[in-house]
């Protein structure tokens, strides 16, 4: 039995720190594919809140554990996530305040180690015999060098596979976590014996500067990798390790999506068993011909002596000795290939039955959930392995999803689709008016206006585009937009206010103007990283999450009549939220799902309770209702699809997902309190539904 063992090394400047965030370990679970597997993440980006770096280590772990295929295709897959998911926590911050940084991750299996590094990544390896070798990503891995993660899409890893042996220690970090020069003392340190020492002696011995990583060691017999020959002890010395990135890829498989990859695979193993039993059937029948004629020419001739007639005899019967075994085995061989693969497709579809009966018996919720989750694993085992099958269990996986839908007390509704959008540059962030929905593309500078029918179900007329001209945005694109009109005395035009960093834009729907408004300073102060803006009562909100501040102007007859912030004091909670929403009570999302409610600058209790399930990546907020004890609060979940409906004091009511889960990835909501209707926009779709009151 495998045994990782492993522990944090945290240090700064000769003082232990404990635990970091930055260090992720985690099993496979009960129900993954990747069943004796263990994934131990370290996030080379010390700058990053402990809030940030559990939603990339989240958000990493879950692509690594659904992806499908090997090892070093799943963690290609987890990389492009993680990656992606910085930049977009990255979107709107100044260049050089940037979480910029490396990743490193560590599978380990029965047999083998396998490590995947991206941007300024380092690893440390000593093997029982004593090697020691430090590993890095190749320079020339990508056109700008080892690039950070967070600042591009490039996210390519490199990799080093390893067949581990009981003794062997590594160490995971990374250029910005472990000061230069300190190779002798982790070579020394590594050499003390099982992780534990080894991080004790690093902690202890780190007197300035700073050093960050995990270090681990795997404990029991190591098996033999499948169609592998058996690994020399000394696993580190000789040879160095072969980087897997070097390795040209399949062109075909590199281009095919993942799970049409696993389709075609399933199929061409099943074509080639086939394959290989007509012609093993074939050649057991030409054996079977040869043998006959061989044998008819070997029987005694009456014309020759009885002397040669006997060592004619005896020279059949021994070639007949050593062709007997080849076709029984042919024949094993035919009746193997053509009765395995009907056992084992029973096998998978009884396995999948069973389970779900066990599913239909199960009362208690827990059980519900449990057991149909596992009737649905069942069931792709068997779909995987029969690819054409796809009916058989059509009805159970129907009732599976139904049950684990009622479980979460998740409400499908089908959305309908307004509009199918162009590549955005940048985050989609909307706002919902009384006749129809602005689009804003935060790269591009660029919005549209999306004129509804009565029944808000379908767009009337082309969209209505406008843009900042040339050399406008002086202080920064726009981050958020808002409808602005005269009804509720939200603001004194109809239109929208687009928000950027130090400028108001205000868009004027009857001339299709816009016009440029600079916010004034507060004494010497500005908005530094606006994250999203509100307007309410005629003034204009911006949430800063650089400040940590919600800054507020009230703009009447061309002037400011106010200009001030709403707490007294910068809030360091507020750096962390992600957007907010106003009813005379001010509704702040953090990016761990938390929502803060403040009125007249004091908090107001929000306690969110009775989730079915945790929050994913929450990336918005929408409200309804005319005041803070009315309506309720709308949270968008685009890891899940889902968007949860909760009362304005945090009691969970419903969630809210997509037939087809289509809400997937979706970047904003925005709610029109008219008439009760929700939009949703995705990275390639506007979606509309009617929300329950």
């Amino acid at each position: 039995m495998v045994e990782v063992k492993h522990a944090t090394i945290h240090v700064v400047d000769g003082q232990e720190r404990g635990d970091s965030s930055q260090v992720w370990v985690q099993p496979a679970g009960k129900r993954t594919p990747r069943l004796g597997e263990t994934l131990i993440i370290f996030l080379d980006l010390p700058s990053a809140s402990p809030s940030m770096c559990a939603d990339l280590l989240r958000t990493l772990s879950d692509a690594y554990w659904r992806a499908p295929g090997g090892v070093t295709t799943a963690l290609r897959l987890a990389v492009k996530f993680a990656n992606d998911r910085l930049i977009e926590l990255n979107r709107g911050v100044p260049a050089g305040q940037q979480i910029q940084g490396s990743l490193t991750c560590a599978v380990i299996n029965d047999y083998s180690l396998i490590i995947a590094q991206t941007g300024p990544a380092i690893a440390y390896a000593r093997s029982r015999s004593g090697a020691f070798e430090r590993i890095e990503p190749p320079d020339g891995r990508a056109p700008d060098g080892r690039a950070p993660i967070g600042s591009g899409r490039n996210s390519e890893p490199s990799f080093t596979h390893f067949a581990w042996q009981p003794g062997d220690v590594i160490i995971l970090t990374g250029a910005g976590s472990c000061a230069n020069g300190f190779d002798p003392l982790i070579e020394a340190c590594m050499s003390k014996g099982e992780p534990r020492m080894v991080a004790g002696y690093l902690n202890a011995n780190v007197k300035q500067g700073k050093m960050i990583g995990v270090a681990f060691s795997v404990e029991g017999q190591p098996a033999k990798s499948p169609g592998v020959a058996p690994t020399p002890p000394s696993v580190i010395a000789a040879p160095p390790p072969v980087h897997l990135s070097a390795q040209k890829p399949v062109p075909e498989l590199e281009s095919t999506p993942a799970g049409e990859r696993l389709s075609r695979m399933t199929q061409t193993l099943s074509t080639a068993g086939a394959v290989a039993a007509t012609r093993m059937s074939n050649a057991a029948r030409s054996v079977q011909r040869s043998l006959s004629t061989f044998g008819g020419q070997l029987l005694p001739d009456s014309t020759i002596s009885s002397a040669e007639q006997s060592r004619a005899v005896m020279f059949g019967l021994a070639a007949i000795a050593v062709l007997l075994p080849i076709v029984v085995a042919l024949v094993v061989g035919v009746l193997y290939f053509q009765f395995s693969g009907e056992a084992e497709r029973q096998h998978l579809q009884n396995a999948a039955r069973a389970q779900v009966e066990t599913a239909r018996a199960a009362t208690d919720p827990a059980a519900i959930k449990s057991e149909w989750t596992e009737a649905l694993d069942a069931i792709a085992a068997y779909e995987a392995n029969n690819p054409a099958d796809t009916e058989s269990f059509a009805e159970e996986k129907r009732q599976a999803y139904a049950q684990l839908d009622r479980a979460a007390q998740i409400t499908r509704i089908a959305p309908v689709t307004l509009s199918e959008l162009a590549p955005a540059s940048g985050r989609r962030r909307i706002a919902a008016a009384s006749l129809g929905v602005y689009v804003l593309d935060t790269g591009a500078n660029v919005a549209e206006y999306y004129v509804l029918n009565a029944e808000r179900n379908a767009i009337t007329g082309k969209p209505v585009p406008f843009a900042l001209p040339a050399g406008m945005a002086t202080t920064g694109r726009p981050i958020d937009i808002a409808w602005a009109t005269p009804s509720s005395s939200r603001w004194r035009t109809e239109g929208s206010i687009l928000f950027g960093n130090g400028t108001l834009y205000e868009y004027n729907a009857a001339t299709s103007q816009i016009t440029p408004i600079e916010l004034p300073s507060v004494g010497e102060a500005r908005p530094a990283q606006v994250a999203s803006g509100e307007l309410y009562n005629d003034t204009a909100y911006l949430l800063d999450i650089g400040a940590g501040q919600i800054w507020r102007y009230t703009y009447q007859n061309s002037v400011f009549t106010r200009a001030d912030t709403y707490f007294r004091s910068s809030f360091s909670q507020l750096k962390e939220s992600v957007d907010f929403a106003i009813d005379g009570a001010i509704y702040v999302l953090s990016r761990n799902g938390a929502v803060s409610k403040y009125f007249d600058r004091a908090p107001i209790p929000f306690n969110i309770t009775n989730l079915p399930m945790p929050f994913g990546d929450v990336v918005a907020l929408a409200i309804s209702g005319p005041d803070q004890n009315t309506g309720n609060v709308f949270i968008a979940d685009a890891r899940h699809g889902a968007i949860f409906m909760l009362s304005k004091t945090g009691a969970f009511l419903k969630q809210y997902r997509a037939v087809g889960d289509v809400f997937i990835g979706m970047q904003d909501i925005s709610l029109d309190p008219t008439s009760n209707t929700l939009y949703v926009v995705t990275p390639t779709h506007l979606y509309s539904f009617k929300a329950d009151d």
